[in-house]
């Protein structure tokens, strides 16, 4: 039994560290607005089950690496409380590995998902009628608010930028 707690405490302790990120990152929170935005545009495409495997792994491995550089960022920011041109080279990397993480997600949707006939599918589909509109207008706040709603980290250690 006490292995069946230790393992819900371990789960309890990393849906912490996710909440936390989404609630205070939003740099996480643009990415998950971006997941969300390609897997509803993915419901207009046939992909093959590789296809689908492949989109949910790249949209993991950018919500990883965001996650990933918090942690970097909130340890540099412990051990380092002052200014630190380390501390700013250290968290300069671990931004560096998203990006690149994001521009790899970028290409591969690039090369998935570029038709312009499916574009003008999906236009039409949002903009049929007004039900359509309104769920797109809708969405698009709920987007903004998610995104621009949230919690400031406080962070010391890389002042002087």
């Amino acid at each position: 039994m006490d292995f069946f707690v230790r393992l819900a405490h371990s789960f309890k302790c990393a849906a912490h560290g996710i909440a936390y990120c989404v609630s205070h990152e939003t740099n996480l929170r643009i990415h998950i607005v971006a997941v969300i935005v390609i897997l509803f545009i993915s419901q207009f495409y046939e992909l093959s089950r590789a296809e689908i495997v492949l989109l949910i792994l790249i949209c993991l491995i950018v919500l990883c690496t965001e996650i990933i550089n918090t942690a970097i960022e909130v340890v540099i920011d412990k051990v380092s409380p002052g200014y630190s041109a380390l501390a700013k080279i250290g968290k300069d990397i671990a931004a560096g590995a998203v990006l690149l993480s994001a521009a790899a997600a970028v290409m591969i949707a690039v090369i998935m998902f570029w038709d312009i006939e499916k574009f003008a599918l999906i236009i039409g589909f949002l903009t049929q009628d007004i039900w359509h509109i309104s769920m797109l207008i809708g969405s698009l706040c709920v987007f903004y608010l998610f995104v621009a709603k949230g919690k400031k980290r406080k962070t010391r250690g890389t002042k002087g930028q």
